[in-house]
This record gives structure tokens, sequence and C-alpha cells, in this order.
């Protein structure tokens, strides 16, 4: 397929004995665990974006699990290689293809280079959208080079075409989430929830290419997605041209939707552009954000680059429990194909004392969540 490849240094391995590798891997992981927040209020305040009033020891965030900050999956030597672990427990490898799987990651067999293949266009397997408010865009949040490392297998679509996904890269305006950090060393990328919810798809299974489109619209009411208002037909522009560089696909997998903030209400909506009603004293208004997802959903499905079944899963907003029951209400409604994931638990960056957005911490376990919940309605 024309693939690249990601080359193991070679003397990585052979000038130490089977012993010291062991010990090595065992010290990496131990290393990757403290950069994560493990729970503790010693971790939290070790990462100083990290909120330790939103995390404890008895949430659900788990930064080592499969498919959350996974990067623990891949090992990175002196030259920045990417690389998967050897396995160090004898029968790990079940199936017999050169990897196994143990403590919640994957490894590799002894004599298996460990090499791991950089996907192409040609290779994509499962095309994702995710638009939404500012914590699409994810600004002033925090970068690190182990856990928010590229993983080979999965692609974003940037200013420059499809390209293997890499946080200092732009897949939308303002230069997010890269950040300016390509030209300028002194900058560091942002985070991206979808992110890690291609690298959580690509560790949990070999095969997947997971691709993705951003789009968000930072300070906006859900009226901004209104049926062919501006910002609905960039988003229509956008998909169609990054789809027409996939050769085989022609639709995408899945709508990833992270809005509401600018709603907020728990009866009508605080956007001041709010559309669609009567007046505040009507009906319709009463549960206004419900009739305006009905027809984003309706509508995103209608189009030439979806399907009428096209799965729409969206997150909660951390605090905006008007906004909130609609959109949990996803879950429960009868359409097999949509649903909502439980985030407000996920810890939120310091430097927003409203708490209205997540760190990177809460950003890598949201991109899981998404993950399995898409993983849970589509039967996989």
């Amino acid at each position: 397929m024309g693939r690249r490849q990601f080359i193991l240094k070679k003397i990585s391995v052979k000038q130490f004995s089977t012993t010291q590798v062991r010990f090595f891997l065992a010290a990496a992981v131990f290393s990757i665990g403290l950069a994560g927040c493990s729970g503790s209020s010693e971790d939290c305040n070790a990462d100083p974006e990290l909120s330790c009033d939103s995390v404890n020891s008895n949430d659900s965030v788990n930064t080592n699990a499969v498919g959350g900050d996974v990067s623990s999956d891949l090992v990175v030597d002196n030259q920045g290689t990417s690389f998967v672990p050897f396995c160090t427990t004898p029968g790990s490898d079940v199936d017999g293809d050169g990897y196994g799987y143990e403590g919640g990651a994957s490894c590799r067999m002894p004599g298996n280079s460990g090499v791991i293949p950089e996907a192409t266009v040609a290779d994509i397997t499962h095309v994702v959208v995710v638009t939404g408010q500012s914590n699409v865009q994810a600004p002033e949040t925090a970068f690190d080079a182990v856990l928010d490392q590229p993983h080979p297998r999965v692609l974003a679509f940037t200013d420059q075409g499809w390209q293997m996904a890499d946080l200092h890269q732009v897949w939308d305006e303002h230069a997010h989430p890269g950040n300016h950090s390509l030209t300028d060393p002194t900058r560091s990328p942002n985070n991206n929830f979808v992110f890690h919810y291609g690298k959580s798809l690509a560790q949990m299974d070999e095969n997947a290419v997971p691709a993705f489109i951003v789009l968000a619209a930072p300070g906006h009411g859900i009226s901004n997605w209104d049926y062919e208002s501006p910002f609905y037909l960039k988003m229509r522009e956008k998909i169609t041209t990054a789809l027409s560089q996939i050769p085989h696909r022609d639709t995408i997998d899945v709508m990833l939707w992270h809005q509401g903030e600018s709603d907020w209400l728990y009866e009508g909506s605080s956007d001041p552009f709010a559309t669609e009603f009567t007046n505040v004293e009507s009906p319709e208004y009463k549960i206004y954000y419900k009739l305006k997802l009905d027809r984003v959903i309706a509508h995103f499905r209608s189009e030439a680059w979806a399907t009428p079944d096209l799965p729409f899963i969206c997150g909660e907003t951390r605090i905006a429990e008007g906004v909130n029951r609609h959109l949990m209400a996803l879950n429960t409604n009868g359409d097999s194909n949509s649903a909502c994931v439980a985030t407000s638990d996920l810890p939120y960056r310091l430097s927003d004392p409203t708490g209205n957005h997540y760190s990177a911490a809460g950003l890598r376990e949201l991109g899981r969540r998404y993950m399995q919940k898409f993983l849970q309605i589509t039967g996989n």
C-alpha cells in the first residue's frame, strides 16, 4: 500500500539482556502512569492544568485503561521512534500473530520488530466528523509528548490535506490544535478529544484506521447549525472536500457533537441569536434545545455525505444541566443510532474557573468514552 514505517532503532534491544529490557519497560510504564492523573490529590497537584476538585479516587477517569491514554501501548526510543514493547509473560500471544496483550496494553513477542506501519488515505476504515463549541477546539489545554504522541494509524484532515494526525497540525480555523507550534518552538499545541478517540480505536482494533474532520464553532448556540446557515454550508463544503480525497469513501461513519454551553438554560436558550420559535412564552421555546437538536440530527442524516441511520453521539456539557437533560435523552429516545456520553465528572482546566472546559486529562478520557459509545451502538 505504499506505507512508510516507523523504524525501531536496531541497537535498542540487542545491547541489553532480557532482564534489562523488562526492567526498562517496567520503569517506562511506571513513569507513564505518573504522567496521568491517577485520582490522588498529589497527582492532580503535579499537573498545573488539572483541577483537583474535579477528580478523586472514586471517579471514573482511568488514564491507564485500554483506549484512554493508551499511548503506553507504544514506547518511544531516544530518536522519537514509536514501537510496541515486548511481552514478558509466556502465552501472551494467544492467536499467534506476533502480538500479545498484558496489563491492559499491547505487546510484541520476541523476534517481532514492533514496527507499526503508517497508514495512508487508501487504508482509511472509519471517517469521523466532530463539531461543537470550544471544547472541540480546546484552547489553552496542555500537551504531553508521551501521552499525546501520534499513532501511525490515525489520520486527520489538516490544512495540508489528509495526514497522520499530530496535535502540532492545523485541523481547523485559528491554527487549532497546533497553536503555531510547528513554526514557533516556544509554543505548545493544544489537545483534542477526537485525537484520543482515534488513538483509542486504533489501539483497540489493529485493523482500524480512523480519520477525522474537525469543525468547531466556539461560543455559538445551536442555532449556528441551522440548516443552510453559513456555518452549515461551511461544514458541508469541508466534509465533501475531505471525502473527495478518499477514493473508496463517500460517506462518514459517525458524527460527534459537543455543544450546548451557549444555550445553557433549563427552558429556552441563553443564546441571543436563538431561532425558530414564536416567543419566549411559547410551548416550543420551553423545549427549545430538544427541538433544535432533533432537527440538527435529521439534517445531518439527510446529507449526501451521510446515511439515514448515521450514528450521532453527543457528550453532555460539564455543568449546563438544562441542556444536558436533552443531550442525555438521546440514550432513551428510541433511536438506536443516537447516544450521549456522560462527562460532568471529567476534570476541567484551571484557567477556566467556571468549569466549562475540560483539561487535557479530561479530553483524553472524553475521547475514549466517545469511542466506547460508538462501539456500543454499532455493535462492534
